[in-house]
Protein backbone atom coordinates (compact mmCIF):
# COMPACT_ATOMS: atom_id res chain seq x y z
CA UNK A 1 0.00 0.00 0.00
CA UNK A 2 2.82 2.34 0.91
CA UNK A 3 4.48 1.79 -2.47
CA UNK A 4 1.23 2.64 -4.24
CA UNK A 5 0.94 5.92 -2.33
CA UNK A 6 4.54 6.85 -3.09
CA UNK A 7 4.05 6.06 -6.77
CA UNK A 8 0.88 8.16 -6.90
CA UNK A 9 2.62 11.10 -5.26
CA UNK A 10 5.47 10.84 -7.75
CA UNK A 11 3.02 10.97 -10.64
CA UNK A 12 1.29 14.03 -9.18
CA UNK A 13 4.61 15.83 -8.71
CA UNK A 14 5.59 15.10 -12.32
CA UNK A 15 2.25 16.35 -13.60
CA UNK A 16 2.52 19.57 -11.61
CA UNK A 17 6.06 20.16 -12.83
CA UNK A 18 5.09 19.56 -16.45
CA UNK A 19 2.12 21.95 -16.17
CA UNK A 20 4.32 24.87 -15.18
CA UNK A 21 5.50 27.07 -18.07
CA UNK A 22 9.14 26.60 -18.84
CA UNK A 23 10.89 29.95 -18.56
CA UNK A 24 13.71 30.48 -21.00
CA UNK A 25 17.01 31.48 -19.46
CA UNK A 26 19.24 32.21 -22.43
CA UNK A 27 19.21 34.49 -25.43
CA UNK A 28 19.30 31.48 -27.75
CA UNK A 29 16.17 30.04 -26.10
CA UNK A 30 14.26 33.28 -26.53
CA UNK A 31 15.38 33.72 -30.11
CA UNK A 32 14.05 30.23 -30.83
CA UNK A 33 10.72 31.30 -29.33
CA UNK A 34 10.74 34.38 -31.54
CA UNK A 35 11.42 32.26 -34.61
CA UNK A 36 8.61 29.87 -33.64
CA UNK A 37 6.17 32.80 -33.50
CA UNK A 38 7.48 34.13 -36.81
CA UNK A 39 6.90 30.70 -38.37
CA UNK A 40 3.17 31.34 -37.95
CA UNK A 41 3.46 34.16 -40.47
CA UNK A 42 4.21 37.02 -38.09
CA UNK A 43 6.99 39.57 -38.71
CA UNK A 44 10.19 38.23 -37.18
CA UNK A 45 12.12 41.51 -36.79
CA UNK A 46 10.12 43.01 -33.87
CA UNK A 47 10.39 39.72 -31.96
CA UNK A 48 14.09 39.14 -32.46
CA UNK A 49 14.91 42.82 -31.87
CA UNK A 50 13.11 42.76 -28.53
CA UNK A 51 15.16 39.76 -27.40
CA UNK A 52 18.48 41.31 -28.44
CA UNK A 53 17.53 44.66 -26.92
CA UNK A 54 16.63 43.03 -23.61
CA UNK A 55 19.89 41.13 -23.29
CA UNK A 56 21.89 44.18 -24.39
CA UNK A 57 20.32 46.06 -21.47
CA UNK A 58 20.94 43.16 -19.06
CA UNK A 59 17.24 42.61 -18.43
CA UNK A 60 15.96 39.60 -16.53
CA UNK A 61 15.25 36.80 -19.08
CA UNK A 62 11.81 36.33 -17.54
CA UNK A 63 10.98 39.98 -18.19
CA UNK A 64 12.26 39.66 -21.75
CA UNK A 65 10.10 36.61 -22.30
CA UNK A 66 7.03 38.39 -20.92
CA UNK A 67 7.62 41.32 -23.29
CA UNK A 68 8.23 38.89 -26.14
CA UNK A 69 4.91 37.16 -25.49
CA UNK A 70 3.11 40.50 -25.34
CA UNK A 71 4.57 41.60 -28.67
CA UNK A 72 3.67 38.25 -30.24
CA UNK A 73 0.09 38.64 -29.00
CA UNK A 74 -0.10 42.17 -30.44
CA UNK A 75 1.31 40.98 -33.75
CA UNK A 76 -1.29 38.23 -33.95
CA UNK A 77 -4.13 40.70 -33.29
CA UNK A 78 -2.74 43.15 -35.85
CA UNK A 79 -2.27 40.37 -38.38
CA UNK A 80 -5.93 39.39 -38.11
CA UNK A 81 -7.05 42.96 -38.78
CA UNK A 82 -4.75 43.35 -41.80
CA UNK A 83 -5.76 40.01 -43.31
CA UNK A 84 -9.42 40.96 -42.96
CA UNK A 85 -8.81 44.27 -44.71
CA UNK A 86 -6.46 43.13 -47.46
CA UNK A 87 -6.47 39.35 -47.85
CA UNK A 88 -4.27 39.51 -50.94
CA UNK A 89 -1.74 42.08 -49.73
CA UNK A 90 1.91 41.48 -50.58
CA UNK A 91 4.01 40.03 -47.79
CA UNK A 92 6.24 43.08 -47.38
CA UNK A 93 3.32 45.52 -47.28
CA UNK A 94 1.39 43.29 -44.90
CA UNK A 95 4.32 42.91 -42.49
CA UNK A 96 4.89 46.67 -42.48
CA UNK A 97 1.24 47.36 -41.59
CA UNK A 98 1.15 44.56 -39.02
CA UNK A 99 4.30 45.83 -37.29
CA UNK A 100 2.97 49.40 -37.05
CA UNK A 101 -0.45 48.27 -35.83
CA UNK A 102 1.18 46.04 -33.21
CA UNK A 103 3.27 49.00 -32.09
CA UNK A 104 0.08 51.03 -31.64
CA UNK A 105 -1.39 48.20 -29.57
CA UNK A 106 1.78 48.01 -27.48
CA UNK A 107 1.42 51.77 -26.83
CA UNK A 108 -2.02 51.23 -25.30
CA UNK A 109 -4.51 51.34 -28.17
CA UNK A 110 -7.09 48.54 -28.22
CA UNK A 111 -8.33 46.43 -31.12
CA UNK A 112 -11.82 47.90 -30.64
CA UNK A 113 -10.42 51.42 -30.98
CA UNK A 114 -8.55 50.43 -34.13
CA UNK A 115 -11.70 48.92 -35.64
CA UNK A 116 -13.70 52.02 -34.78
CA UNK A 117 -11.01 54.12 -36.44
CA UNK A 118 -11.27 51.95 -39.55
CA UNK A 119 -15.07 52.28 -39.54
CA UNK A 120 -14.98 56.08 -39.35
CA UNK A 121 -12.15 56.47 -41.84
CA UNK A 122 -13.81 54.04 -44.26
CA UNK A 123 -10.43 52.91 -45.51
CA UNK A 124 -9.48 49.64 -47.16
CA UNK A 125 -5.75 50.34 -46.97
CA UNK A 126 -3.97 48.62 -44.09
CA UNK A 127 -1.03 51.05 -44.43
CA UNK A 128 -3.32 54.06 -43.97
CA UNK A 129 -5.06 52.43 -41.02
CA UNK A 130 -1.73 51.55 -39.39
CA UNK A 131 -0.41 55.10 -39.74
CA UNK A 132 -3.64 56.57 -38.36
CA UNK A 133 -3.67 54.07 -35.49
CA UNK A 134 -0.12 54.92 -34.50
CA UNK A 135 -0.97 58.62 -34.61
CA UNK A 136 -4.02 57.94 -32.44
CA UNK A 137 -1.87 56.05 -29.94
CA UNK A 138 0.17 59.23 -29.37
CA UNK A 139 -3.08 61.11 -28.65
CA UNK A 140 -4.12 58.43 -26.17
CA UNK A 141 -0.70 58.55 -24.51
CA UNK A 142 -1.28 62.30 -24.05
CA UNK A 143 -4.50 61.41 -22.16
CA UNK A 144 -6.65 63.36 -24.58
CA UNK A 145 -10.14 62.14 -25.62
CA UNK A 146 -9.76 59.11 -27.88
CA UNK A 147 -13.11 59.81 -29.56
CA UNK A 148 -11.94 63.25 -30.68
CA UNK A 149 -8.56 61.87 -31.65
CA UNK A 150 -10.29 59.21 -33.75
CA UNK A 151 -12.20 61.95 -35.58
CA UNK A 152 -8.93 63.79 -36.29
CA UNK A 153 -7.17 60.73 -37.67
CA UNK A 154 -10.21 59.57 -39.63
CA UNK A 155 -10.36 62.93 -41.37
CA UNK A 156 -6.63 62.73 -42.05
CA UNK A 157 -7.16 59.38 -43.79
CA UNK A 158 -10.00 60.82 -45.87
CA UNK A 159 -7.81 63.76 -46.88
CA UNK A 160 -5.11 61.35 -48.12
CA UNK A 161 -2.51 62.02 -45.46
CA UNK A 162 0.36 59.56 -45.71
CA UNK A 163 1.06 57.08 -42.94
CA UNK A 164 4.16 58.91 -41.70
CA UNK A 165 2.34 62.26 -41.83
CA UNK A 166 -0.37 60.94 -39.52
CA UNK A 167 2.28 59.68 -37.14
CA UNK A 168 3.98 63.09 -37.16
CA UNK A 169 0.61 64.72 -36.50
CA UNK A 170 0.02 62.45 -33.50
CA UNK A 171 3.49 63.19 -32.13
CA UNK A 172 2.90 66.94 -32.44
CA UNK A 173 -0.42 66.66 -30.60
CA UNK A 174 1.27 64.73 -27.82
CA UNK A 175 4.06 67.32 -27.63
CA UNK A 176 1.43 70.03 -27.17
CA UNK A 177 -0.54 68.08 -24.59
CA UNK A 178 -0.54 71.01 -22.16
CA UNK A 179 -1.98 73.36 -24.82
CA UNK A 180 -4.82 70.97 -25.61
CA UNK A 181 -5.59 70.44 -21.94
CA UNK A 182 -5.59 74.18 -21.23
CA UNK A 183 -7.84 74.94 -24.20
CA UNK A 184 -5.20 76.84 -26.16
CA UNK A 185 -5.62 74.19 -28.87
CA UNK A 186 -8.56 71.97 -29.79
CA UNK A 187 -8.82 68.55 -31.44
CA UNK A 188 -12.17 69.53 -32.94
CA UNK A 189 -10.68 72.65 -34.44
CA UNK A 190 -7.81 70.58 -35.81
CA UNK A 191 -10.25 68.16 -37.42
CA UNK A 192 -12.06 71.07 -39.08
CA UNK A 193 -8.74 72.43 -40.34
CA UNK A 194 -7.91 69.07 -41.91
CA UNK A 195 -11.40 68.80 -43.40
CA UNK A 196 -10.90 72.15 -45.15
CA UNK A 197 -8.01 70.60 -47.05
CA UNK A 198 -5.07 72.05 -45.12
CA UNK A 199 -2.03 69.93 -45.82
CA UNK A 200 -0.04 68.29 -43.02
CA UNK A 201 3.13 70.28 -43.60
CA UNK A 202 1.16 73.51 -43.12
CA UNK A 203 -0.54 72.21 -39.99
CA UNK A 204 2.73 71.11 -38.44
CA UNK A 205 4.47 74.34 -39.40
CA UNK A 206 1.71 76.49 -37.91
CA UNK A 207 1.61 74.33 -34.79
CA UNK A 208 5.32 74.74 -34.20
CA UNK A 209 5.07 78.47 -34.81
CA UNK A 210 2.58 78.68 -31.94
CA UNK A 211 5.15 77.53 -29.39
CA UNK A 212 5.39 80.07 -26.57
CA UNK A 213 8.43 82.25 -26.99
CA UNK A 214 11.06 82.08 -24.34
CA UNK A 215 10.89 85.20 -22.20
CA UNK A 216 14.07 87.18 -22.13
CA UNK A 217 14.96 90.07 -19.86
CA UNK A 218 13.97 93.46 -21.19
CA UNK A 219 16.85 95.02 -23.08
CA UNK A 220 15.89 98.46 -21.73
CA UNK A 221 16.13 97.45 -18.09
CA UNK A 222 17.71 100.28 -16.13
CA UNK A 223 21.17 99.57 -15.00
CA UNK A 224 22.60 101.11 -11.85
CA UNK A 225 24.06 104.52 -12.58
CA UNK A 226 27.72 105.14 -12.11
CA UNK A 227 28.61 107.44 -9.24
CA UNK A 228 28.80 111.08 -10.36
CA UNK A 229 31.33 112.11 -7.78
CA UNK A 230 34.88 111.66 -8.79
CA UNK A 231 37.33 110.18 -6.40
CA UNK A 232 40.22 112.52 -5.49
CA UNK A 233 43.42 111.26 -6.94
CA UNK A 234 46.75 111.85 -5.16
CA UNK A 235 48.55 114.92 -6.48
CA UNK A 236 51.73 114.44 -8.42
CA UNK A 237 54.89 115.67 -6.70
CA UNK A 238 56.17 119.02 -7.98
CA UNK A 239 59.03 118.85 -10.40
CA UNK A 240 62.31 120.44 -9.27
CA UNK A 241 62.84 123.91 -10.59
CA UNK A 242 66.45 123.29 -11.55
CA UNK A 243 67.04 121.29 -14.69
CA UNK A 244 69.98 118.94 -15.15
CA UNK A 245 73.36 120.57 -15.70
CA UNK A 246 74.59 121.26 -19.18
CA UNK A 247 77.73 119.59 -20.48
CA UNK A 248 79.71 122.64 -19.40
CA UNK A 249 78.76 122.07 -15.80
CA UNK A 250 76.37 125.03 -15.42
CA UNK A 251 72.73 124.56 -14.61
CA UNK A 252 70.19 126.29 -16.77
CA UNK A 253 67.44 128.27 -15.14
Amino acid sequence: MRQVVVAALSVIVCLLASSRPVMAQSEADLLRQADAAAAKGLPAAPLRNKVREGFAKNRDPKQIEAALNQIASNLEAADRIVREMEPGAAVAARESAVTLLADALFSGLTTDEIRELQRQAQTTSSQDLAGAAKGLSFIKEARLPVTEGTAVMSEAVRQKFRAYEMQDLGREIKRREADYRAGRASLRSLRDTIARGTRPETILRDSRAERPATTRPDATTDRPERPTTTTDRPQRPERPVDRPATPGGERTR
